[in-house]
């Protein structure tokens, strides 16, 4: 899930890792890893998408490394390469590529990247999607992380503006969906009272002639001094007469506040699915908590209610380790 706008936040991963420098320091490398375990209902059958899958355990180990290399005071060689060991009773295990990009970095403001990378929608849906389990319900058809994506980003003064393309072919991690080639833009600018607002506009050129998804979305949040967060998104996805629905809507709030090692957050989506000849929207609510046993180590609790007939609720509870 996680984030870049949220790093010093409630309920994200504490700042930390294993780091190696050169003698010169002109070559770093960065460590990172997690454990997580959870268990509870997590999530809905493929079968009876309504109904909770029995009450199981998942867990995941992530290992990420990340360099850089300066060649001069103007061009850093950078890159990352991350993965994921994930195993639950419906999957079973699986090894699973999380990053792995090359690129430069220019004038510290501008980064080049080619590899498989996040989308820059990331940036919006980073905005509401902060819990440990539940949450970005509104963004469920999104492809996050992307092979073969072409991506520029620019950082300065408070701005940050990302772009990107990306080719599918059949030989992908991930099911896009017969998705031939997506590009994305988002930009996003965080005052210093703690104020931010992004914009993000994604279109997917599917292999199918009319099937072709856009989705545009936009947010606003708030980072008091005091623990105090607030995020709100509002986005919409509209799909081309191919597919049985036209458009799917969404609002997403999340409210939290974090006193020293305790954080307690709620989150409210209202969720509508467009079909042809009718529009229905429906509420679900997020409780959570997280509390942490020293700065590596958390465990967390959560709840998914929502107010759709023959849908049940969802909850869990888990712990992460970080180095």
């Amino acid at each position: 899930m996680k984030i870049v706008i949220l790093l010093s936040l409630l309920f994200t991963a504490p700042a930390m890792a294993l780091t190696f420098s050169s003698a010169d320091q002109q070559s770093v490398l960065a460590v990172h890893g997690k454990f997580k375990y959870q268990l509870g209902a997590l999530g809905y059958q493929w079968q009876e998408p309504g109904k909770a899958q029995a009450v199981g355990g998942t867990d995941q180990f992530s290992l990420s490394l990340a360099g850089a290399h300066r060649l001069n005071d103007t061009v850093t060689l950078i890159g990352e390469m991350g993965w994921d060991i994930l195993s639950d009773s419906v999957r079973g295990d699986q090894l699973y590529a999380d990053q792995a990009w090359l690129g430069v970095r220019i004038n510290e403001v501008l980064d080049v990247t080619v590899g498989r990378s996040d989308s820059p929608f990331t940036q919006i849906t980073d905005i509401t999607d902060v819990f440990n389990i539940f949450g970005g319900h509104g963004y469920m058809y999104q492809d996050i992380t992307l092979d073969d994506q072409l991506k520029i980003g620019y950082y300065e003064n408070n701005i940050d503006i990302r772009m990107a393309y990306a080719v599918n072919d059949n030989n992908k991690q991930d099911d896009n969906r017969d998705t031939k080639a997506q590009y994305a833009i988002s930009a996003g600018y965080t005052a210093n009272n703690g104020i931010g607002v992004v914009l993000a506009y994604e279109n997917k050129l599917e292999a199918d002639v009319n099937s072709d998804i856009r989705s545009m979305a936009a947010g606003i949040n708030y980072t008091s001094p005091y623990g105090i967060y607030f995020g709100v998104t509002r986005g919409q996805t509209r799909y081309q007469q191919a597919w049985n629905i036209r458009q799917l809507n969404y609002w997403e709030s999340v409210l939290s506040y974090s006193m020293k090692k305790l954080a307690l957050g709620i989150g409210y989506n209202r969720l509508s699915v467009g079909e042809p000849w009718h529009e229905k929207w429906v509420s679900e609510y997020i409780v959570a908590g997280e509390y942490y046993l020293m700065p590596q180590a958390k465990i967390y609790a959560e709840w998914l209610l929502n107010d759709m007939d023959g849908t049940d609720n969802l909850y869990g509870v888990g712990m992460q380790y970080y180095f």
